[in-house]
């Protein structure tokens, strides 16, 4: 419990924090699936989150493409380990 008088000290206004001005991932449908839509490297790619197939998508993919929003920062470290594999994937891969 605050004590009055720490009760000034206490209060503090709490910074706004600015939406991401380069996002790293949308939400989106793809031929009729809906995933997320990222660009960790040279290729754009599409995350199927139900099967968790990765789809590298090309330019004659553009027109079965529908963007719809931004995915929030909390997501954005899901999907990049999605996109090489998964957790399990990328330890099992290193060397001992």
């Amino acid at each position: 419990m605050l004590h009055p008088n720490d009760e000034e000290e206490a209060i503090h206004t709490v910074p706004e924090i600015s939406p991401t001005r380069n996002p790293k991932a949308f939400y989106c449908t793809f031929h009729g699936l809906s995933g997320v839509l990222t660009k960790p490297a040279d290729h754009v790619l599409f995350l199927d989150p139900e099967s968790g197939a990765v789809i590298t998508v090309t330019e004659s993919d553009y027109c079965h493409l529908v963007v719809l929003g931004e995915v929030a920062s909390s997501m954005q470290q899901y999907i990049a380990d999605m996109a090489i594999g998964g957790y399990a994937a990328l330890a099992c891969s290193r060397a001992n």
